[in-house]
């Protein structure tokens, strides 16, 4: 019933809705959770209030609270601080001299549903209050992110999705026919992807630490047998050429974007601490590894062994350059599930030690996915998501973030 709106928001939701006196509505805001502009009676909230979720408070979110606040058209502002270290955002506040005179409050979750529990009245939520929730919900992730590209930035993170849109074969389709290439056996029972990858890369190597040119010129095979035309690929291009993109994250080992966007504008793969381009264009980071069309490859990660080093390695070049573009620019990941270990843990990190603000946005698609188990989790590192039906619609609302 609840289907886009996470476990906190559904609950803070269902609470104020359940206080709430004829005239009066609640709505998605473009720049905060929720947005009454009739006000609360119940709490003495003036007509135009805001209330925004912060799931961690620091010195620094402060000011950009105040400017928020004083660049919309908000009466009042409610900040509602879901995790906090012992009476620290209350000491932020009171001590803060930049907020006199301004009708923002501080409240901490718990006490927030205390205060909304005691006001209950005997209204029953319908569906259509949901659905009218949910819809307004949607377009306001929507505006943000258009904002977000026109004001900001921004990097695109490019998974399996994106190639799969243009025949590229799945990460298991890739394995089974390297298998049948080396003419290697199946394995037998429930074995994960990269165990298998390990795998069939042994298979192939004459020496210890020697992949030969046989593999990557199976993988140049297989990765281009089936190519077709892709309008998901079209659609990043055209984000690409117009859009305040300023660098690219691909996990995909074919340069099918850099073909697209080539027509349109020059692009630089780079791979392997291979030099980024200076100049004009955009540099394509292919921190997996790199097997064009044509010309010379790159090593990949396909294996357990390959990961591992992923891991182990502090600055590798890779992770290096997803750090830079989390911490620095707006991320738009496409075609990715979001559950990848090393990604999550890189989101981390560029969260570390500072406030958990959603700046970042993910197109998902529903089917695939506990909603609003996924929007909780989603939010705790800092990212939207951007709901779809069927992977026909992502071109059109990849279009749609610049119109």
């Amino acid at each position: 019933m609840h289907n886009n709106i996470s476990t906190i928001e559904r609950t803070l939701f269902d609470s104020i809705l359940q206080c709430m006196e004829k005239g009066e509505t609640i709505i998605a805001g473009s720049e905060y959770e929720f947005y009454l502009p009739n006000g609360l009676r119940k709490l003495n909230w003036p007509p135009k209030t805001y209330v925004d979720i912060k799931y961690r408070l620091i010195y620094d979110s402060i000011s950009k609270i105040r400017n928020e606040f004083d660049n919309s058209d908000a009466e009042k502002l409610v900040v509602v601080v879901v995790l906090a270290e012992d009476d620290l955002p209350h000491k932020i506040f009171s001590s803060n001299s930049s907020l006199v005179g301004r009708n923002i409050e501080l409240l901490h979750y718990v006490d927030l549903m205390n205060q909304l529990s005691t006001k209950y009245s005997k209204h029953k939520i319908t569906k259509e209050e949901i659905d009218s929730y949910n819809k307004s919900k949607d377009v306001s992730i929507l505006l943000k992110a258009k904002n977000a590209i026109k004001d900001n930035k921004v990097s695109l993170f490019l998974g399996a999705g994106v190639s799969a849109s243009a025949g590229v074969v799945t990460w298991n389709t890739l394995l089974k026919k390297l298998f049948e290439k080396k003419g290697v056996p199946p394995i037998k029972g429930d074995v994960d992807s990269i165990t298998k990858g390990r795998y069939i890369i042994d298979a192939y190597k004459k020496h210890l630490d020697d992949i030969p040119d046989e593999f990557y010129e199976d993988m140049r095979t297989i990765l281009y047998s089936n190519t077709k035309p892709s309008k998901l690929i079209d659609s990043i291009a055209y984000l690409i050429e117009k859009g305040n993109v300023e660098s690219v994250i691909s996990y995909n080992y074919d340069d099918l974007v850099e073909q697209r966007v080539n027509r349109f504008n020059r692009c630089y793969s780079v791979y392997d601490k291979s030099r980024p381009n200076n100049g004009d264009g955009i540099n394509i980071y292919h921190v997996h590894g790199f097997i064009p069309k044509h010309g010379p490859w790159s090593p990949i990660v396909l294996g357990e062994k390959e990961y591992h080093k992923v891991y182990q390695e502090a600055y590798n070049w890779g992770n290096v350059e997803q750090l830079h573009s989390l911490c620095r620019n707006i991320c738009f990941f496409i075609g990715l599930s979001m559950r990848d270990p090393n990604l999550r843990r890189l989101i981390d990190i560029s969260n570390d030690g500072g406030e958990i603000e959603r700046v970042h946005y993910a197109f998902l698609r529903k089917g695939e996915y506990d909603v609003p188990f996924m929007e909780e989790i989603m939010r705790g590192f800092g990212v939207n998501c951007i709901w779809y039906d069927n992977h026909e619609d992502l071109p059109r609302m990849i279009d749609d973030l610049l119109n």
